[in-house]
């Protein structure tokens, strides 16, 4: 399966309910992202972070921005620079 930046988005920001979906396409996917995250991890903590804290805790830019001390560019940053990361590896161009 070929994820977009788009695609990883969703299933970011669903994370916790994947599980719940009987579609074994979503387990799957969930399964790559589990395995992508860990990788992500594993290459920038300050990336899997600020990923995780935004787009699976929903937790607003700039009270991540206040916890990590940097402003809310840097934190924009992170969030494009991760999110692309993380697709390159679920899509098998990084591993």
């Amino acid at each position: 399966m070929e994820y977009t930046n788009e695609s990883v988005e969703n299933l970011l920001r669903n994370y916790y309910s994947l599980e719940n979906y009987p579609s074994t396409e979503l387990y799957e996917a969930k399964a790559d992202l589990d395995i992508a995250l860990v990788k992500l991890h594993n290459y920038s903590t300050n990336l899997y972070n600020t990923l995780m804290s935004v787009m699976v805790n929903a937790q607003p830019i700039n009270r991540v921005a206040k916890q990590e001390e940097v402003d809310r560019k840097q934190i924009n940053r992170r969030l494009h620079d991760g999110l692309h990361f993380l697709t390159m590896i679920m899509n098998g161009q990084v591993l």
